[in-house]
């Protein structure tokens, strides 16, 4: 049974509460909007996003319905687009009401979660975030889009000075300041005793993380997001104060999860990005299920799929001889994903097995959609390749 426990607090500086949220269970939707404007009327772009998002709900929950009858890459990124429909329909909403009463400046953050079949879907915009605390650890699920956060990420300033910055609340995403916005989308798997925190700066920025963790880990969660709430006025109340906790349904095997998690983990595209980001980057990733002696992919044929195992072993078969097997986290294929040259050989199921796969398609339209992320891995790409390509060269010359 879904469990949640929603609160939005004005502070202790502020004459008036600019946050807005959405919280219900009917629909399983949450979603946590910090207007920014001021003058301008931050509190109208906030309810207008959730407004927006109230309409979309039962069709947020349609599309999660379909996913946990039948979860596959197509039903889980229909969940996500839907969500980024939303967030276009409430940016353009926010930007004509903005240009209509002379309030042009008037914007809000967005973070969103779905939830359903065994899982999480977030949207995220601005520098409102999502947490997950899972087994004693807290995880950002989010990226902010902020001018320190940028700054952070290219290495011109460190963690302690963006603390204190002046630009510290300058976000460079937003909702409404233009009719289209640009969001990050995410889905996560859920384990049992898996809780969730939507929030908005006014708590993220005055609580430190271990205390966020403490409380998000008491027993009662309506008292952990209750004592948030106080820590963040204990804090100074600088700001509008938003937490919704959230203890959703798990349904989930773990380890399949968790050999699923270790997979993306080490396969060498993802090895070294952060967590939020390879959950962004899952989108592009379906699976495929193996019986024994199913031929996975035949040697001379035209392949456009990079595989990871999972569960189990392939053996690699070329010109009906058995040159190796492929155990758990070893790939095959990854050329495919740059050029359309003919297998090099069969590849068959030993037993029953469970694999990833990323076809081309979908990672080049990654790459175009999240340019930098999307470059990382392009990157990545290209140094294994030359790093493979030079090691051929070496046993070649040393022949």
């Amino acid at each position: 049974m879904l469990k949640f426990h929603a609160r939005t607090d004005v502070g202790l500086k502020r004459k008036h509460n600019e946050d807005s949220l959405l919280a219900t269970d009917e629909f399983g939707v949450f979603v946590v909007a910090d207007g920014v404007g001021g003058r301008k009327a931050g509190e109208l772009a906030s309810a207008i996003t959730v407004n927006t998002f109230q309409a979309y709900a039962p069709q947020i929950q349609s599309a999660v319905d379909a996913f946990a009858a039948d979860q596959n890459r197509e039903t889980r990124n229909a969940v996500l687009q839907l969500l980024d429909q939303a967030a276009n329909a409430a940016s353009k909403r926010v930007y004509e009401a903005a240009s209509a009463t002379g309030r042009q400046g008037m914007t809000t953050t967005l973070v969103v979660a779905a939830i359903g079949g065994g899982a999480a879907f977030l949207a995220h915009v601005g520098d409102s975030r999502a947490y997950l605390v899972r087994e004693g650890m807290l995880r950002q699920l989010t990226e902010d889009h902020s001018m320190v956060n940028e700054l952070i990420r290219t290495g011109a300033m460190s963690p302690e000075e963006a603390a204190t910055s002046r630009y510290r609340n300058v976000i460079t995403r937003a909702i409404g300041l233009y009719p289209n916005v640009r969001t990050d989308t995410l889905h996560v798997e859920l384990l049992d005793g898996d809780r969730l925190l939507l929030c908005s700066d006014g708590l993220s920025d005055p609580v430190a993380p271990d205390e966020i963790l403490q409380n998000m880990q008491e027993a009662n969660l309506t008292a952990g997001v209750d004592e948030l709430i106080e820590a963040a006025l204990r804090g100074g109340g600088k700001d509008n104060i938003t937490v919704i906790g959230i203890e959703p349904e798990a349904v989930l095997e773990a380890e399949t999860v968790a050999a699923r998690a270790k997979a993306m983990e080490n396969l060498f595209l993802f090895e070294e990005l952060p967590f939020h980001a390879r959950l962004r980057v899952g989108r592009i990733v379906s699976e495929l299920f193996v019986t024994p002696g199913q031929r996975i992919v035949k040697q001379g044929e035209i392949g456009d799929t990079l595989y990871v195992v999972v569960q189990g072993e392939v053996s690699v078969v070329a010109d009906g001889q058995e040159i190796t097997t492929l155990s758990e986290g070893e790939h095959f294929g990854d050329l495919s994903l740059v050029d359309r040259q003919p297998r090099s050989a069969d590849i068959v199921a030993k037993g029953f097995g469970h694999l990833l796969c990323i076809e081309r398609e979908a990672f080049r339209e990654f790459c175009v959609m999240e340019p930098t992320l999307g470059n990382l891995l392009l990157w990545k790409l290209v140094a294994t390749l030359s790093q493979r390509l030079r090691s051929t060269n070496k046993e070649l010359t040393r022949g």
